[in-house]
C-alpha cells in the first residue's frame, strides 16, 4: 500500500468534509414501523402513502424495509394524511401535523386482519415480492413459489435484469462481466465455480437478492455490468422460530432442510441446513463447415464435420449455516457466522464425430464418452463488530476467512471408425487434478449524518486470495487388458495465483433544498498480481502491481411527489481470473481445445444511467437509459489449425459499447393478481480488431429480452405464480446468439394457520430452453444447438414450527429507513 493510496483516502475524505456547513432545516422526517396485529411481526415491502391536507394526489410513497419501518425526509411543514393498504388487512389511515425542522415518530402501527375479506376470498394476502428503489432493485425470496426445492441459480433466472444460460453462466443487462456476492461478500465465488455453487444452494436458505447496476465507491468496482448480492436469511423474531421442509423433483431428484432461530434482547442466533440432490439430461448438435479459399479461384476444399451430443449431469450439495450476534450493550454488538457447503457433481456423456466430404458423403466417424467425477467443498467464517456510537454516527468492522478445494477426475475413450463403421483405431486420456483457494477479507466502514442534509461515510477494505490448481493430462497405451498411463507434459499444468486488492473510500450524501440531492464517491484500489505457471519443465512468471481510482456520482431530482429522475456515473473494472488466465489446456472435446491466456489485461468501463421512477397507489414504474464503454474487451476468440481442430482462446481484442433502455413496471390490477414486467432494450456494437495477423470486422446489432411473473390470489388459500422470459438474437464476437424462451409455474396451499405448505412448481414448462448460436472466422462456419436441461416438476412441502413474541431491540425503539441516496444492503 503505497503513499498515492493513503493520499487517496485523505483527499477524498476531507474534501467531504469541507463541503459540510451549517443551515437552517426548514423540512421533517416522517418515520414508523408497520406491524401484523396478530402475529406482531414486521410488515415488509408495503407502499405507505403520505397525502398533503385533503389531497388525492400522493405526496411522498415510501415501501416499508424488512423491520417494518419507513421514513418520509424534506417534508415542508403541514398538515397530512398517512395511509397504507394491503391485501388481507384492513386499509389504515392516520392525520399527521408536521411543524417546522421537526422529526416526527409515528412509532409502531398495528395493521387489523381484514376479516370480510378473507371470509369471502379465503386468502391470506400477497406480499410484493420486489421493492424499488432508485439506486437498486430487491427481490424478496420468501414470498416466491419457485423457492420450493429450488437452487440459488433456479430463483436467479426469475430476477429481472438476470439471465442464467444453460451453462449456469450469469449475465446483468446482457452483460456476464458482473460480480455475485453472498451477504455482500465475494465469498469465493468467481466466473469458474460460482455456477456449481449456486446449484447447490438450496434458495429456501436466500431471503433476498439485490440487484445494483451501478453501485456507489463505498462497493468494489469489480463487475463492469453490475452486483448481484444474495442475501441469506436472518430471521430476528424473538423467541425462536423455524421450519422444515423436504420435496421430491422429476428427473429424479429430491432435496430437505431445515432451520431455526432464537433471538431475545442480548442474543440473536440462527442455524440452516439443506440438502439437494438433482440430475440432468441434455443433448447437443453441433455442425461445421470447413473450407479453404484462393485468391484466384475462391473456394478449393469444403468438409464439414457434425457432432451429435448425450449427456446425462448429476450433482448433490449439502449447505449449512449458522451465527449468533451478541448485544454487550445499546450501542456495542460482537457477530460471529460462517457457511460451508460440500458436494459432488458428476456427468457422462457420449459425442459421435461425423466428417463428411464436400459432397456431404461421410468419410470417417469417431465416438467420445466422458466421464467425469467431482468433488467440491468450502467454508467461510466472518467476525463482525457494530458501535453505535449514536443515532446518527456508527462504525463497523468485520474480518472474514474462506477456504475452498476441488477435486476432479475426468476420463475420455475414443475410437475411429472407417465408413462402414469397423474400429480403425482407439485412445484412453484421463485429466485429474486438485485445486484450491484461500482468501482473507477486512474491512472498517464509518459513516456520520450530519443532518438530514449532509451524510458522510468513509472506509478501508483489503482482500488477499491464494489459488492453487493442477491439472495431469495421462495417454492411454494399450498393455494387456488395461493400459498404462504416461503424463504428457505439454499439457499438465501447474497454476499458482496470488491476489491483493486494498481499498479506501469516501462518499458525500448531501441535498440541495428538498428537492435535489447528491452523492458523490472516490475509491482508490491497489492490485497486486502475481502467478506462476507450469506446463511440463516450462514455467512462466507474471507479477503485476497497479492502482487505479473508480469516482461514483449520483444526482437525484424530485419532479413532484413519488416521481423522482436520478443521472448516475461509476466507473467498472473486470479482472480475469481462473480459467481465463491458466493457459492449461483443456481437451475434453477433440475438436475444440480450449485454452486461458496469462496475458490478459483487466476490462475498465464507464457506466452512465439516468433513472426516472413513479409511484401510485397499485403502480410502480422504473425507467433506465444506460451506457456502457468497455476498453480491452475480453472475448473468447476461435480459430482453426492444419487439423481441422477448433482452438478458443481469451483475448483483449477489442472496444465494445451498449447502450439500452430497461423498463420495470410493477402493477396491482386487481385484488388477485400482481404482475412485474421488464423489457430490456439494446444495442451493442464491437470495434474491428486483429488477431493472429488477421483481420476481423466490427460488428453490431440491436436485441432485446423480456420477462413477466405474475402472482395470483386464487380459491381456497391457493396462491399461484406464472414467469415467462424471452431473449432476442444478440452478438457476439465472431457470430450471434439465436433466440431462446421459456416458461415456469407454480402453486402452493397452506393449511393449519400457515404452519404447513405444500407446494408444487414446473421449470421450463414448454421443454424450450436452448443454447444456440452461430460462429464464424477464417476458413469455419458452425451452427451450435445445446439442450442442457429438460422440462423439470417439483413438489415440496414445508412445515413452520415457533414461538413468537413482540422483540424490544437494545437502544432501536425505531430503526428508521436511511436518507434513500445511501445503497443500503447487508453489505
Amino acid at each position: 500500500m503505497n503513499l498515492r493510496f493513503l493520499l487517496t483516502f485523505v483527499v477524498s475524505f476531507c474534501i467531504g468534509s469541507q463541503i459540510l456547513q451549517a443551515e437552517t432545516n426548514n423540512t421533517a422526517t416522517v418515520s414508523g414501523n408497520l406491524f401484523d396485529s396478530q402475529t406482531k411481526e414486521a410488515v415488509e415491502l408495503v407502499n405507505v402513502t403520505l397525502y398533503k391536507n385533503e389531497s388525492t394526489k400522493p405526496y411522498q410513497v415510501k415501501v416499508t424495509k424488512e423491520d417494518g419501518s419507513f421514513s418520509f425526509t424534506g417534508v415542508t411543514p403541514g398538515i397530512y394524511r398517512l395511509e397504507t393498504k394491503l391485501l388481507g388487512y384492513a386499509s389504515y389511515q392516520q392525520k399527521v401535523d408536521v411543524s417546522t425542522g421537526s422529526e416526527k415518530i409515528l412509532g409502531k402501527i398495528f395493521l387489523k386482519t381484514d376479516s370480510k375479506l378473507l371470509k369471502s376470498v379465503e386468502v391470506t394476502g400477497i406480499r410484493s415480492n420486489m421493492k424499488m428503489e432508485i439506486d437498486k432493485k430487491t427481490y424478496s425470496v420468501d414470498q416466491s413459489i419457485a423457492a420450493a426445492g429450488a437452487s440459488a441459480s433456479d430463483i436467479l433466472k426469475d430476477i429481472p435484469s438476470v439471465a442464467v444460460d444453460a451453462e449456469g453462466t450469469i449475465s446483468l443487462r446482457n452483460s456476464e462481466s458482473v460480480t455475485v456476492w453472498i451477504n455482500g461478500k465475494p465469498s469465493g465465488l468467481t466466473s469458474d465455480n460460482r455456477g456449481q455453487v449456486l446449484e447447490q444452494m438450496p434458495a429456501e436458505n436466500i431471503d433476498r437478492i439485490e440487484v445494483v447496476t451501478n453501485p456507489s465507491a463505498k462497493f468494489s468496482p469489480e463487475g463492469s455490468a453490475g452486483i448481484i448480492n444474495i442475501i441469506l436469511k436472518k430471521e430476528r423474531k424473538s423467541g425462536y422460530y423455524g421450519s422444515l421442509n423436504a420435496g421430491l423433483s422429476s428427473p429424479w431428484g429430491q432435496n430437505f432442510g431445515a432451520n431455526i432461530n432464537y433471538s431475545s434482547t442480548k442474543l440473536d442466533a440462527y442455524a440452516n441446513i439443506g440438502y439437494r440432490n438433482d440430475e440432468h439430461v441434455g443433448d447437443g448438435i453441433n455442425k461445421r463447415q470447413t473450407y479453404k479459399t484462393d485468391n484466384l479461384t475462391g473456394i478449393i476444399d469444403t468438409s464439414y464435420l457434425n457432432t451429435e451430443s448425450n449427456r446425462t449431469n448429476g450433482g448433490n450439495g449439502l449447505f449449512t449455516r449458522a451465527g449468533i450476534d451478541y448485544h454487550l450493550n445499546k450501542k456495542h454488538t460482537i457477530s460471529l457466522s460462517g457457511f460451508a457447503m460440500d458436494g459432488s457433481h458428476n456427468s457422462d456423456s457420449k459425442i459421435a464425430y461425423n466428417y463428411l466430404n464436400n459432397d456431404g458423403d461421410l468419410t470417417r466417424q469417431s465416438i467420445r464418452n466422458s466421464v467425469s467425477d467431482a468433488t467440491h467443498n468450502n467454508y467461510e467464517i466472518t467476525m463482525d463488530y457494530q458501535w453505535e456510537i449514536s443515532k446518527d454516527e456508527n462504525l463497523q468492522a468485520s474480518i472474514s476467512r474462506g477456504n475452498r478445494s476441488d477435486d476432479d477426475s475426468n476420463s475420455y475413450s475414443q475410437t475411429d471408425y472407417n465408413t462402414s463403421h469397423v474400429a480403425t483405431g482407439s485412445s484412453y486420456q484421463k485429466q485429474d487434478g486438485p485445486s484450491s483457494s484461500k482468501d482473507w477479507e477486512m474491512k472498517v466502514d464509518y459513516s456520520k449524518k450530519f443532518s438530514e442534509r449532509w451524510k458522510v461515510e468513509a472506509g478501508m477494505e483489503s482482500e488477499i486470495e491464494n489459488k492453487y490448481s493442477e491439472n495431469n493430462i495421462y495417454n492411454g497405451i494399450p498393455s494387456g487388458n488395461g493400459y498404462t498411463l504416461p503424463t504428457i507434459p505439454d499439457f499438465s499444468n501447474g497454476f499458482d495465483y496470488d491476489e491483493q486488492i486494498h481499498a479506501v473510500y469516501s462518499t458525500l450524501t448531501g441535498k440541495l433544498g428538498p428537492k435535489f440531492g447528491y452523492q458523490v464517491g472516490l475509491r482508490g484500489e491497489e492490485t497486486i498480481v502475481s502467478f506462476v505457471s507450469t506446463n511440463g519443465t516450462e514455467s512462466t512468471k507474471i507479477d503485476k502491481d497497479y492502482f487505479k481510482i473508480f469516482p461514483t456520482i449520483f444526482l437525484n431530482y424530485n419532479l413532484s411527489e413519488g416521481n423522482d429522475i436520478q443521472l448516475n456515473y461509476s466507473k467498472r473494472i473486470n479482472r480475469p481470473r481462473g480459467r481465463f488466465i491458466n493457459p492449461f489446456i483443456d481437451i475434453s472435446d477433440s475438436t475444440n481445445i480450449r485454452t486461458g491466456n496469462p496475458d490478459l489485461n483487466p476490462e475498465y468501463a464507464h457506466a452512465f444511467e439516468l433513472n426516472y421512477m413513479k409511484t401510485w397507489k397499485s403502480h410502480m414504474l422504473s425507467t433506465s437509459l444506460y451506457h456502457r464503454i468497455t476498453n480491452d474487451v475480453i472475448q473468447d476468440i476461435r480459430y482453426l489449425d492444419d487439423n481441422g481442430v477448433m482452438y478458443q482462446k481469451p483475448s483483449n481484442v477489442t472496444n465494445s459499447t451498449n447502450s439500452g433502455f430497461e423498463f420495470v413496471a410493477k402493477d396491482r390490477l386487481c385484488k388477485i393478481l400482481e404482475t412485474t414486467t421488464t423489457l430490456n432494450l439494446y444495442y451493442s456494437t464491437m470495434d474491428a480488431f486483429t488477431y493472429n495477423n488477421l483481420n476481423y470486422e466490427g460488428t453490431n446489432g440491436f436485441s432485446w429480452n423480456a420477462r413477466l411473473n405474475g402472482n395470483l390470489m386464487l380459491p381456497k388459500g391457493i396462491t399461484g405464480q406464472i414467469s415467462g422470459f424471452y431473449s432476442a438474437p444478440r452478438i457476439i464476437a465472431q457470430g450471434e446468439m439465436k433466440s431462446s424462451y421459456s416458461l415456469d409455474f407454480g402453486l402452493r396451499k397452506s393449511f393449519m394457520d400457515g404452519k404447513l405448505q405444500l407446494s408444487m412448481n414446473a421449470r421450463n414448462l414448454l421443454d424450450s430452453f436452448k443454447m444456440e448460436s452461430s460462429t464464424w472466422g477464417q476458413g469455419f462456419h458452425q451452427e451450435s444447438s445445446n439442450h442442457f436441461f429438460g422440462r423439470d416438476f417439483r413438489f415440496n412441502v414445508t412445515w413452520n414450527f415457533g414461538n413468537l413474541k413482540p422483540k424490544h431491540k437494545p437502544g432501536k425503539e425505531n430503526n428508521n429507513s436511511e436518507n434513500s441516496m445511501d445503497t443500503g444492503g447487508e453489505y
